[in-house]
C-alpha cells in the first residue's frame, strides 16, 4: 500500500474533490432552507415542591426525595388527556388533546440547593401557537397537579415567550455536514480510483507487476511546443 501514490491521487483529483464538496454543501444548504419545514419551540419553567408550605431553604432530605419522586407523576398529569383536553378547549386553535400531547416534552433538573425545576417545551410549525400552548399548559396543569397531589405544589417560574426564529432545521450545521460528507465521499472515490488503476506510470509499477523481468531502459517524456509541432 503506497501512501505516496494515494496522496498523489488525491492531489490529482483535487478539482473533483472541490467540486463534489461544494456541491453537496450547497445541496444541504438549499435543502435545509427551502425543503425542510421549520419548527419552533417555546418553553415554560416550573418549580416542583413536595410541601407547598415549605420554603426551599428549609427543605429536608425527605422533602427533596419526595419532590424527586413527584416529578414523573407531575409530568404524567401534565401529559394526561384530561389536562390537555382542557388546554385544547381553552386555546381553541383546532388541536385535540392527542395533537398537543405529540407537541410537548419535559426536562427536569435539580440545582445545588436541592430546588427541582421542570421545563415544559412545545414544538409547533407556528411560533405563535407554540408559545400559546406552552403558556396554556403552564396555567392549567399546575392547578391540576396540586389538586391531585394533596400537599404538593407546582409553581410557574418563567412563562414561554414567542420564538422569533426556528430551532430546526439548523442550516449552518447541515451545510457543514454536507461539506464534510462531500469531502469524504470524493476522497474515497479518488482513493478507490487509484487502488483499481492498473496502468503503468513509472518504473516501480513495472517492478510490482513483473518482479523477475529486468528493466533495460526507459523512454523519457518529451514535451513539444506548438511551434515545434508546426515545423
Amino acid at each position: 500500500f503506497d501512501f505516496r501514490r494515494i496522496l498523489e491521487a488525491i492531489n490529482w483529483q483535487m478539482e473533483m474533490i472541490a467540486i463534489t464538496t461544494i456541491t453537496l454543501g450547497l445541496c444541504a444548504a438549499l435543502y435545509s432552507s427551502f425543503l425542510i419545514t421549520p419548527l419552533y419551540k417555546a418553553s415554560a419553567t416550573m418549580y416542583v415542591n413536595n410541601n407547598k408550605n415549605t420554603v426551599s431553604e428549609n427543605l429536608s432530605n425527605n422533602d427533596i426525595t419526595a419532590s424527586l419522586q413527584l416529578v414523573p407523576t407531575v409530568m404524567r398529569i401534565f401529559d394526561s388527556r384530561t389536562t390537555l383536553g382542557e388546554v385544547a378547549k381553552k386555546i381553541d386553535l383546532g388541536y385535540t388533546a392527542d395533537d398537543i400531547g405529540n407537541m410537548i416534552s419535559f426536562f427536569f433538573h435539580q440545582l445545588k440547593n436541592a430546588q427541582i425545576f421542570l421545563t415544559l417545551t412545545v414544538v409547533n410549525l407556528n411560533p405563535e401557537h407554540a408559545y400559546i400552548i406552552a403558556n396554556a399548559i403552564a396555567d392549567t396543569a399546575p392547578i391540576k397537579a396540586t389538586e391531585i397531589m394533596d400537599g404538593s405544589s407546582v409553581k410557574v417560574i418563567d412563562y414561554a415567550e414567542k420564538p422569533d426564529h426556528p430551532f430546526s432545521p439548523k442550516v449552518l450545521k447541515n451545510t457543514f455536514m454536507g461539506l464534510v460528507l462531500g469531502f469524504l465521499i470524493s476522497v474515497c472515490v479518488a482513493v478507490l480510483i487509484e487502488l483499481t488503476d492498473n496502468s503503468i506510470r513509472e518504473e516501480n509499477d513495472i517492478k510490482k507487476l513483473y518482479p523477475d523481468v529486468p528493466i533495460i531502459g526507459t523512454v523519457p517524456e518529451i514535451k513539444v511546443t506548438l511551434d515545434e509541432k508546426t515545423n
